[in-house]
């Protein structure tokens, strides 16, 4: 009666969060054992492993590395590591079509300026590819697939480099800075054409240059991609589709099947030939595989 047990019929399940709130930066380990009816069982023994960091930054928004994990898992007891949340995984994706993939590099000094840089090759683009972090800011990172032919990414790794530095300038007055920053202006082109009876302006747009800035330290740090680029295919029998006489103002109705034989989604779309008279409203939607 003093302890909360849960009655599990047969065939039910159930489940259970276990939260882990460090509160220094040390690993710990710690044990669940099942208890089933006032009797500990030696055969349910869950192990848990936690290890508290505090990292001056974090790449949030991941997930957890399977592969990894299982791999530490095997390992003896007593060097049993606890399993970092950096992995994307993309999934199945056709190919020629970008995916993308979005999570968040924060700062997490109070006084400490960041610059990031994504070494990524072609396959994977990452936007922004490099930036700066002002002290506890945050940016979005998205991650763009297109490949245009088959492949298979599993695990691979794309590294960032995270450099500390500083401004002659006080912080308050230090701009944010990105690769895809730019800068508009106007340009007076009533000059260039003495002809012309009124002024004119021309939009110009530059590249918005990365101040110049003193580096302190340089870390880096890992995100593994995983991702399979396949071509589709679809299966879809030759029929002809006979409608049944149908009264004006009235509906009839005819059913066939295609199948994506696939393990991507495909879409498609429904269009009558260029001999019949045209859709007003063509179907189009996605198989999934």
């Amino acid at each position: 009666p003093e302890k909360p047990f849960l009655p599990l019929r047969r065939g039910q399940s159930a489940k259970f969060d276990v939260i882990f709130n460090p509160l220094l930066a040390q690993r710990l380990e710690g044990k669940i054992r099942l208890l089933v009816e006032d009797t500990y069982s030696n055969k349910t023994l869950i192990e848990l492993v936690g290890e508290g960091h505090k990292d001056e930054f974090t790449l949030d928004g991941l997930e957890e590395d399977i592969e990894e994990r299982n791999a530490k898992s095997s390992l003896k007891k007593d060097i049993i590591g606890a399993v970092r949340v950096n992995h994307i995984q993309f999934g199945d994706c056709p190919v020629g079509r970008p995916y993308r993939r979005t999570f968040t590099i924060t700062n997490h000094t109070s006084t400490k300026l960041m610059c990031f840089e994504w070494e990524a090759d072609a396959a994977f683009q990452f936007s922004p590819k490099m930036g700066h972090l002002h002290p506890g800011c945050a940016k979005d990172i998205t991650v763009t697939l297109k490949s245009d032919f088959p492949a298979v990414f599993r695990r691979h790794i794309v590294k960032c480099k995270v450099t500390k530095f500083n401004f002659e300038l006080p912080q308050r007055k230090v701009q944010d800075w990105e690769d895809q920053m730019s800068i508009v202006t106007r340009e007076d082109t009533t000059r260039k054409d003495p002809a012309a009876s009124w002024s004119e302006n021309e939009k110009m747009v530059e590249t918005a240059l990365e101040p110049v800035y003193t580096m302190e330290s340089v870390e880096k740090a890992k995100v593994y991609l995983s991702a399979s680029t396949v071509y589709t295919q679809f299966k879809r029998n030759m029929i002809v589709i006979q409608l049944e006489d149908t009264l004006p103002n009235q509906t009839s109705t005819a059913t066939f099947r295609v199948h994506n034989t696939w393990n991507v989604a495909l879409e498609y779309s429904c269009v009558e030939a260029a001999d019949n008279e045209a859709v007003k409203k063509p179907h189009s939607t996605t198989l999934m595989r």
